[in-house]
């Protein structure tokens, strides 16, 4: 009995010291699987995103958008380079011999100059220029010793500064028959510029005179030689030929979006006795009369005076409107701001 109670002692102490020594020992640490390093130059490079290849080429054949050219100013200090309104409208029915031509250098260094009309009050009432030949417009060359006056000559005139009484006066000479020149044979052409929102205007920049016309449009003539270059005038060449009746009239065309009104004459003045036609550059796109619907004539003394001072008979354009719509059936241009061109023109 005592044997037996022995072993089942001795079997339950070796069950109790397995347990503690399995308790004591210390739990195995699993292994950690870490991922084998790949060499740097082994190792998969990310994939920058890209462009579309249609879209790459796009973007080579667009050009570069080239910065706006900047205008460079203009010095206009001198008093006929200044462009603004007319003074008044209206001008006296008196001519006054008050003004004196002098002479304005605009660059000594290319014989530029243009003469300029002074009052005695010292207002500017004109300018004017000539093309003394020598040239495309002229071949012959003026030469007063030798009693040959050729030329080509513009008269911007505005009597009183006022806006009445604003034209442009061109004059071709040319010899007759037997070689002399003579007034009775000149060739005179005066032209009207409608609207008349400025008084003319003239400065010298970069080897060019630039006018402005009554309408606030410009043209462009070659310092020194006055041949015309570029915007609203053009001309060809003077007439040479000795024979007067035949001879043409000056040929300078107005090339603006206003209206002009236009009188020839030989040797006298074109606004007497005459016939002038008046053209609309831009005729209303509904009238189906031809011709008829951008130009008329009219008797001379219907539009100006034909005794004493020889005026424009219309001091405003608003009656000069009124005229046109019933003698020709077209008036002036006319926006928001009244009878004016588009500032786009200008």
């Amino acid at each position: 009995m005592k044997s037996r109670h022995r072993k089942l002692l001795a079997i339950f102490a070796t069950l109790l010291c397995v347990v503690i020594v399995s308790a004591c020992q210390p739990t195995p640490v699993q292994p950690i699987n870490v991922p084998e390093q790949t060499p740097p130059s082994e190792q998969p490079q990310a994939k920058s995103p890209e462009q579309p290849i249609e879209i790459a080429k796009a973007l080579e054949t667009i050009p570069e958008t080239p910065p706006a050219p900047t205008k460079p100013a203009i010095n206009r200090t001198l008093p006929e380079s200044i462009v603004g309104a007319p003074d008044k409208d209206l001008t006296s029915r008196q001519l006054a011999y008050n003004t004196m031509i002098n002479t304005r250098s605009a660059d000594a260094s290319n014989a530029a100059s243009w003469h300029y009309r002074r009052t005695n009050s010292g207002h500017i009432v004109g300018f004017e220029f000539s093309n003394h030949g020598g040239n495309a417009i002229l071949p012959p060359r003026r030469d007063a010793a030798k009693n040959q006056f050729f030329g080509r000559d513009f008269q911007f005139r505005f009597d009183e500064r006022a806006r009445q009484d604003i034209y442009l006066l061109i004059t071709d000479w040319a010899p007759s028959r037997d070689r002399q020149f003579r007034l009775s044979e000149l060739m005179n052409s005066l032209m009207l510029f409608f609207p008349r929102s400025f008084l003319p205007a003239i400065v010298s920049f970069n080897g060019r005179n630039i006018v402005t016309l009554p309408t606030g449009e410009e043209a462009e003539f070659n310092a020194k030689t006055h041949e015309i270059l570029t915007g609203v005038l053009s001309e060809a060449a003077v007439d040479l030929n000795p024979d007067r009746n035949a001879r043409k009239f000056p040929a300078v065309a107005y090339d603006g979006k206003g209206i002009v009104v236009r009188a020839d004459s030989r040797g006298a003045d074109p606004r007497i006795g005459t016939t002038a036609t008046i053209t609309h550059r831009t005729p209303l796109p509904t009238c189906d009369k031809g011709v008829a619907c951008r130009q008329c004539q009219v008797p001379a003394r219907e539009i100006w005076d034909q005794s004493g001072a020889v005026r424009f008979k219309f001091a405003t354009d608003q009656e000069f409107d009124r005229f046109l719509l019933a003698r020709c059936q077209f008036g002036l241009p006319k926006t928001d701001n009244g009878y004016t061109l588009p500032k786009s023109i200008k």
